[in-house]
């Protein structure tokens, strides 16, 4: 499965079958996340629960998590378990937790992200089975009540606006209900506040890069990622820094950065950045070489 088609074909489900999947299907799942858990998440201060059981958190969390604060009814969940609030925790959790999402979308799966908020102690406790830590985002997962059709998993959405260029990579364009920020609006070349040309980005060879990653998905579709060109990288940045769910979603950026990158052929190497700087508009977190 091309990067690219998972960028733009990937949807969250709001309706699921209420069937639990295959044992097969779940074991795959679990040897993933254990995989992460182990090579990652342990010494960074993170873990991913399976929650096989999804009628038990369904009536647990029902009327207080959920996707637009409405609970998502699924067989399963993944919950993110983190060790205390801390931004580069909190980027590497939603980096990890989105590579979660392309698994299950390449096993012909489908998930949604479910934010927790305001959990008692008592709840967060049988969520994560008596381990220390918090909770504040899972994964509802299974099977879509409507399948998407085949025709419709190859179809590529880049949206227009008034200072959208056609660009020369052959992206097809459809109407769609999706809103995005343009990349013009979004990448900006050297300063933070200096839009960067088409020019440039096209003399660089990272438009059809930039395109694709604008659809990256964000916690109710705030998109608070913005890119800064520099000389061979770029600096991810968030806006509005005091939003702690603006570093998960700077982690979904970082993964589908990475794996656009390399599907292209450009360096993918990143790493975090402890901003400092106390700017409350905007805050710095991660160099990505390019």
């Amino acid at each position: 499965m091309k990067f690219r088609e998972f960028t733009v074909n990937n949807h969250s489900t709001r309706e699921f079958l209420d069937e639990s999947l295959e044992e097969k299907e779940l074991n795959e799942i679990k040897t993933y996340l254990d995989e992460v858990n182990n090579t990652i998440g342990k010494e960074n201060g993170f873990a991913f629960v399976l929650m096989r059981n999804g009628d038990a958190v369904y009536k647990l969390l029902e009327g207080i998590g959920g996707y637009n604060g409405l609970m998502i009814k699924s067989p399963h969940y993944i919950g993110l378990q983190m060790d205390k609030l801390d931004h580069e925790i909190e980027l590497l959790g939603g980096f990890y937790m989105q590579s979660i999402v392309k698994k299950i979308y390449d096993l012909e799966l489908d998930s949604c992200w479910v934010t927790l908020k305001e959990l008692t102690p008592e709840q967060e406790n049988v969520l994560l089975e008596g381990r220390k830590g918090i909770i504040q985002h899972a994964l509802a997962f299974g099977k879509a009540e409507k399948q998407v059709e085949n025709s419709d998993r190859h179809t590529t959405i880049i949206n227009c606006d008034a200072k959208y260029e056609q660009n020369p990579y052959g992206l097809t364009v459809i109407t769609t209900d999706e809103t995005r920020e343009s990349v013009i609006d979004t990448i900006f070349l050297q300063n933070w506040g200096n839009p960067a040309p088409f020019s440039e980005m096209q003399k660089r060879g990272v438009l059809d890069l930039l395109y694709y990653v604008r659809n990256s998905p964000s916690y109710q579709n705030t998109q608070p990622c913005r890119l800064i060109l520099k000389d061979g990288y770029a600096q991810l940045v968030v806006i509005n820094p005091e939003n702690e769910d603006n570093y998960i979603d700077a982690g979904v950026m970082l993964f589908m950065l990475e794996g656009l990158a390399k599907e292209l052929s450009f360096p993918s190497n990143w790493h975090y950045i402890n901003d400092e700087s106390g700017n409350k508009d905007y805050r710095l977190v991660a160099h990505f070489d390019l």
